[in-house]
């Protein structure tokens, strides 16, 4: 027991000498050195003991909440680095900010060697900041598996190298999460990039997910350098902010070449210049004054919508296609230019264009493209493609990669194209394909490794949307070009605006008919070409086929919609020649109703048949003897009967028996027909033979519903008609009318056709003969006859029938008014309602008397307005009463509200002021323009000072004046910031001509708004010994700007310029010795005075940076006499004699 005992203490010993140990960082928030032993505790408070032996597994932690140690310290933290620096991890967290500044040339390494866990970690809130204020390197080297985590910032801006690297062989990754934000401007003299380049790091170790950022501001590319090298890897939804231009010196690596992205915004006039294929990009944003120029050939892919507010252009003569290969639909927009020279839209994809764009080479569209009501226009060649035959090849996956190598069977015209195949995700497309390279890109990453896989291509055929009035019309229509369109056979429509130009027609082609997918109708058209439709014809409007043109749905396709008065097929005709337009429905093997139609009126036919047939189905109004266009039109006499519509119904294949049921419109029934009952009416057939041609009805019909059906095996022309007449002459009771009512036949009809059927009234008051119609004069009764003479087979007949029109009903209705209190009353009015024939009150037998019971002192509520009186030979009259309101005049109240003080430059702003009554413009005075103006409810500020601003408000019939409201408006003067810019000379020179930055005007304005110009002074004058100066701005004088001066320097060298050392040594006004030194590298030096016997008698060091620095050492124990003053150190030797005088 006791040696197992031994064993657990010796093994718990060692696991504390060599185990991993946490320090944090003690050195404070300035200045401490992070090779400083005395910089890391392991206690976070300085409790515990310091790093005295560094060891590749410690665990360095910056932790924002306390970095002083002993002295509790919060806030930024700059940290001096020099040397090398060895740990296992490194840690930022909470919130903790970190300049890592090396303040002397040279470089200085961070060597992480890594432990178990995330090895370079920078927490949400905290920040790694390389500054401008470095003046060395700083690299940091990973070791092959170390990894890290970023959730917090990593911002990179120096003059100086740096990066941080995991060896080329390295398997560690460094992960930038969501919320994460690196910030980059390296712009060293040599080459450096963040993350190394192709002899440093593995290419994709560093990773950014979604929701993490990059702001490029300038310098080397992030992704470094090497042929199709990455260093880092770029998820979809991290976000690229370009904000500088990359080409600008310093600068290098590989920008935007064969890489892929998740959102890009090109920001802050910056321009972003492509240098080969983009393979993703989510979001593309280019804002207002950037400039996106893609590269000179290629794809520049798009997975998300493209907004443009700036600019989007190519090089010239640049082959580079936009491609769009978004699985959800994406948007073009923006209130920029796009002038590019490719655009193609992959299969899958859907495009809406909420913009114009140029496209000056090619259009290819494999997916959906929604036009809206926007345009493509250049010399472009549109090719709308249809549903391609798949092509298969092979090729050779690697599991994650989005690059299919050691391809076959594969060109260019599989690029947007959806790909498969084994270990190929679902609705993957063919990005790029390069024989130079043996590469195909595919926009989603393999999901398995294999050798010879093999692939397919397809695509399903474009869907072209438009709203567009002119819809496919190559002179104005969605794509306004002057080169060549292809439309190919299977593309897919959708209209939704009014057109005569709805279908794609490829140039050249004379062909009457296009071959479609699918058509959506979603507004009223007229078509351009017959149509074809393989899988769909969706009416949800009116589509006008021309004469002759034919909609033929195939086998299997369907049309539907809510069919109805405003949707359905109009087939129009010529009734001259005979030509009409129909539908062609092939394959109908159940009900189906064909939503035909004259331009007039919706005529449906609705066809069962027994077995599969093909039908072609069209409608004209006006029957005729022989069911045809140019046949014989029917008399007055025989459209009594029938409704007055010819339905061509015939069968190109097919066998058996069929239902057809007919549908029509109230305005084309016979007058007979519309009093038959639905015994008496039903589906007839031309079976052109007897008095009309038509044969008998198949009964009964409906003629509420207007429906007729019935089961034939005979097609051709078809309508709906009465049974023939049995009596031989026939004279119904006449309906009621109503005054107001149209012409009306009488209804009579006769087996003698030899004869007219002649109508007489009894009242001409009543009624009328108009052209052998009864004609309605007023309201009453009158006997109708109706006779007819014998023609020897028939007798003399006559027969009478009353005839009851009723008066029309009319509405007199008094105007409901309304007045305030002691105002005379407003003019009383009358609205009429239900007069017939066009006419007015002025027919009134009796004019109406309208009157009120209020007067000019009636008290505020309600008061009758009584009509009544009125009389009328034809109307039945309702007398409706009024309402005359009395409204108690008003206060008015303003709420004003005391303006914010303002600042000179403001803009204008809105008065804010409401009134309880809205119906009184508010109206308003300033006690000083020169402080501020109001125009309407709009003050503007004019300079520095108080007003007071006043509203008000008149009162009128029925609101008093409003009290008024008065506020006084606090303008405060304008902060502004003169400053001495920098000035330098050599000694014995004239003082130079000091100018001035001013920081702060408002409004456009300049130095030449001030009242009084500043001016700049100095002590130094010609002959002034070498040193700093202050530079003292002042003497401006304003009203609207509170002044801040900043003071410049004047530097004054030496007269060796600026590459060599000099010394300055004298007796100073406190009886000191005063040390000036002149440097052009930094160096740390000793300051000795000597006597002329060497003896030293006083000494201190001195930090010489680049430039001047100043010292003073104490010598009161000195006697006058004559010392030699020395500054000395490593590579620093200047000695001058001066002569000290007490």
């Amino acid at each position: 027991m006791k040696k197992i005992l031994f064993t657990m203490m010796l093994m718990m010993t060692v696991g504390f000498i060599y185990g991993q140990t946490t320090y944090y960082w003690i050195g404070g928030a300035s200045g401490g050195s992070i090779t400083n032993s005395a910089s890391w505790n392991t206690d976070i408070n300085g409790g515990g003991s310091n790093r005295t032996t560094a060891l590749n597994t410690d665990i360095l932690v910056f932790d924002g909440t306390n970095v002083g140690g002993t002295t509790p310290t919060t806030g930024p933290v700059s940290v001096v680095t020099s040397g090398t620096l060895l740990c296992g991890q490194m840690i930022l967290t909470n919130n903790v900010f970190v300049d890592f500044i090396r303040t002397s040339s040279g470089t200085s390494v961070f060597q992480i060697n890594g432990n178990d866990d995330d090895d370079f970690v920078v927490n949400a809130g905290s920040t790694f900041s390389i500054p401008l204020t470095t003046l060395g390197s700083v690299r940091i080297e990973m070791a092959a598996t170390a990894s890290g985590r970023v959730s917090g910032a990593f911002s990179i801006t120096t003059t100086q190298q740096f990066r941080i690297q995991n060896t080329t062989s390295g398997t560690g990754k460094i992960l930038f999460k969501s919320g994460s934000v690196f910030t980059t401007k390296i712009t060293s003299g040599s080459t450096s990039y963040a993350f190394g380049n192709s002899s440093q790091s593995a290419s994709g170790w560093v990773i950014f997910e979604a929701g993490s950022e990059i702001f490029y501001l300038g310098g080397y590319s992030p992704h470094g350098s090497g042929t199709n090298y990455s260093a880092i890897k770029i998820e979809p939804g991290n976000v690229w902010h370009h904000r500088a231009d990359q080409t600008v010196a310093p600068t290098g690596g590989n920008f935007f070449n064969k890489q892929s992205y998740g959102d890009i915004s090109v920001e802050n006039n910056a321009p972003l210049i492509a240098t080969g294929s983009i393979y993703r990009i989510g979001n593309l944003t280019v804002n207002t004054g950037s400039t996106f120029t893609t590269h000179s050939s290629g794809q520049t892919a798009i997975a998300g919508n493209l907004t443009v507010n700036g600019m989007l252009i190519a090089p010239a003569a640049s082959t580079n296609e936009i491609l769009f290969n978004g699985t959800s639909t994406q948007s073009i927009a923006g209130t920029g230019t796009i002038d590019v020279p490719g655009l193609r839209v992959s299969d899958m994809a859907t495009v809406t264009l909420n913009k114009n764009i140029i496209v000056s080479d090619d259009v290819t569209i494999f997916g959906k493209m929604n036009f809206a009501d926007k345009q493509i226009t250049g010399a472009v060649t549109l090719d709308a493609k249809g549903i391609n035959a798949p092509v298969i090849g092979a090729g050779t996956t690697v599991m994650g990669s989005n690059v299919i190598t050691a391809h076959s069977g594969f060109g260019t015209a599989a690029i947007g194209q959806s790909i498969s195949g084994a270990g190929i995700p679902a609705n993957t497309i063919v990005i790029n394909v390069s024989a130079a390279d043996d590469e195909i890109i595919i926009s989603n990453a393999a999901t398995a490794s294999g050798a010879g896989v093999v692939l397919t291509t397809t695509s399903a055929g474009a869907t072209l949307q438009t709203a567009n009035t002119n819809g496919f019309d190559p002179a104005t229509g969605s794509v306004v070009t002057s080169g060549n369109m292809t439309f190919e056979d299977d593309i897919n429509y959708v209209i939704d605006g009014p057109t005569t130009w709805p279908f794609g027609v490829t140039t050249g082609s004379a062909g009457n008919n296009v071959n479609a997918g699918s058509v959506d109708v979603n507004a009223d058209i007229t078509v351009n070409k017959g149509v074809t439709i393989k899988n769909y014809l969706l009416i949800n409007g009116k589509m006008t086929l021309r004469p002759a043109d034919v909609v033929h749905i195939l086998a299997g396709g369907d049309i539907t919609g809510t069919f109805g008065a405003t949707k359905y097929i109009a087939t129009d005709y010529v009734t001259g020649t005979g030509v009409q337009s129909m539908v062609q429905f092939d394959g109908i093997s159940s009900a189906k109703t064909i939503p035909v139609g004259t331009v007039n009126y919706y005529l449906p036919a609705t066809i069962t048949p027994a077995s599969s047939s093909d039908f072609t189905v069209a409608v004209f109004e006006g029957i005729t003897t022989n069911g045809l266009l140019n046949g014989t039109a029917f008399t007055p006499t025989q459209r009594l009967r029938v409704v007055n519509a010819v339905w061509n119904v015939n069968r190109l294949s097919g066998s058996g028996a069929a239902d057809l049921q007919l549908n029509w419109d109230d305005a084309l029934e016979g007058t007979t027909f519309a009093t038959l009952p639905d015994s008496d009416i039903g589906l007839i057939r031309n079976i052109g033979s007897g008095p009309t041609g038509w044969g008998p009805p198949i009964v009964p019909g409906n003629n509420t519903t207007n429906v007729v059906m019935g089961n034939t095996s005979v097609f051709g022309s078809f309508s709906a008609g009465a049974i023939p007449q049995v009596n031989a002459f026939i004279y119904n009771d006449l309906p009621t009318k109503t005054y107001g009512d149209p012409d009306f036949n009488g209804g009579a009809t006769s087996l003698n056709t030899t004869n007219p059927i002649i109508y007489t009234s009894t009242n001409p008051l009543v009624a009328t003969i108009v052209a052998g119609n009864i004609h309605i004069i007023g309201a009453g009764t009158s006997d109708i006859t109706a006779s007819q003479l014998g023609d020897g087979v028939f007798p003399d007949t006559s027969a009478t029938k009353t005839l009851l029109v009723n008066k029309a009903p009319l509405t007199i209705k008094a105007d409901d008014k309304s007045k305030f209190e002691q105002v005379a009353n407003p003019t009383l009015t009358i609205t009429y309602t239900g007069f017939v024939l066009g006419e007015t009150n002025a027919v009134l037998t009796t004019q109406p008397t309208i009157s009120t019971t209020a007067t000019i002192a009636s008290a505020p509520g309600l008061y009758p307005i009584t009509i009544s009186g009125a009389t009328a030979a034809n109307y039945e009259i309702t007398h409706t009463n009024g309402t005359l309101t009395v409204i108690a005049k008003t206060n008015q109240t303003i709420t004003f509200a005391q303006p914010a003080t303002k600042t000179y430059g403001n803009a204008p702003f809105a008065t804010g002021a409401t009134s309880t009554n809205s119906t009184i413009p508010i109206t308003y005075t300033t006690s000083n323009p020169g402080v501020a103006t109001v125009s309407g409810n709009t003050i503007t500020i004019k300079g520095a000072g108080t007003t007071v601003i006043t509203a008000m408000q008149a009162g009128s019939d029925g609101f008093f004046p409003a009290p008024n409201v008065a506020r006084t408006l606090t303008v405060n003067k304008a902060n502004l910031t003169i400053k001495a810019n920098d000035a330098i000379k050599t000694t014995g020179e004239a003082n130079p001509v000091f100018t001035m930055t001013y920081t702060g005007f408002v409004l456009g304005q300049t130095a030449a708004n001030l009242t009084t110009q500043p001016i700049v002074s100095t002590t130094a004058a010609t002959n002034s010994s070498p040193g700093y100066y202050d530079l003292i701005p002042g003497g401006a004088v304003t009203q609207n700007y509170n002044i801040t001066y900043t003071n410049g320097r004047l530097t004054i060298l030496p007269l060796t310029g600026t590459s060599a050392q000099f010394l300055l040594a004298y007796r100073n006004s406190n009886g000191n010795i005063a040390v000036r030194v002149y440097s052009p590298e930094i160096y740390l030096a000793d300051i000795t005075i000597y006597d002329l016997n060497g003896r030293v008698l006083a000494q201190r060091n001195i930090l010489m940076p680049v430039g001047f620095a100043s010292a003073e050492i104490p010598v009161q124990f000195l006697s006058s006499g004559i010392y030699v003053v020395a500054v000395r150190g490593n590579g620093v030797k200047l000695e001058k004699m001066i002569h000290f005088i007490k």
